[in-house]
């Protein structure tokens, strides 16, 4: 497996018309909002767009997965929540658009997201999870997500009902270090300041958490990778 850093407008038109192919498959029919200070197209073009591909140097066209990410130097905070202004924005980072059309590929995508989250020694990572129909809730509490502040709308996407609710969930303090040192760990390859991630199929991630401190409350990905094809996704992502 091979996780790469998009680098080219023709490689990041191919993951935005691939998340909207994943999201189409999971009757998940979410449109940008572009409106005045809301513009879904710029949060995506200040994210670092990252692919995955089955093997090593494959066209655009072959990548099976895909997750977007960004600091809050490179995008402001996207969906509210209590206040993390004590940090350094360079340091608190959001995870969305995590998509998949192939089975296991969006485990393997969230692999590769934690190799590259994990080398910033992050305070904080946010991910927005959709209150819903299934439940990848078992997914985050194994990474250590909690949530984070109640319930919000999230204005950058919306369906003919409106825009989602989502739970804002957030990686951070012990979690935050275990995950790193269980990153440390794994057996993966770079060769280029981490524009290339090589890791094979067996590689596992699951730093624990301290299940004292996880609700009882469920909730999906808001369009995280297909469940139906033993995916998870890595939180909404948005």
């Amino acid at each position: 497996m091979e996780m790469r850093l998009l680098t080219n407008e023709f490689e990041r038109r191919i993951f935005v018309e691939r998340l909207a192919r994943a999201r189409d498959q999971q009757l998940a029919h979410f449109a940008d909002v572009c409106r005045g200070t809301i513009d879904n197209r710029a949060r995506l073009a200040a994210s670092d767009l990252y692919a995955l591909f089955e093997h090593p140097g494959e066209s655009a066209t072959r990548m099976l997965a895909g997750v977007a990410i960004h600091n809050l130097e490179m995008f402001p905070r996207t969906c509210a929540g209590p206040d993390l202004s004590y940090l350094p924005d360079r340091s608190v980072f959001e995870c969305s658009d995590h998509w998949s059309l192939a089975r296991g590929a969006g485990m393997r995508m969230w692999h590769g997201a934690a190799i590259q989250l994990a080398r910033h020694e992050p305070r904080a990572i946010l991910v927005y999870l959709a209150a819903g129909s299934s439940d990848h809730m078992g997914f985050y509490q194994a990474m250590g997500f909690v949530p984070f502040g109640e319930p919000a709308q999230f204005l950058y996407l919306e369906t003919s009902e409106g825009f989602p609710w989502v739970q804002p969930m957030i990686l951070q303090g012990h979690a935050m270090d275990r995950l790193g040192i269980t990153v440390s760990k794994l057996p993966f390859e770079t060769s280029d300041n981490y524009f290339t991630v090589r890791f094979g199929a067996s590689l596992r991630l699951r730093p624990g958490v301290d299940r004292s401190v996880l609700p009882s409350n469920h909730v999906t990905p808001l369009y995280g990778a297909d469940a139906s094809r033993g995916d998870t996704g890595v939180g909404a992502q948005i």
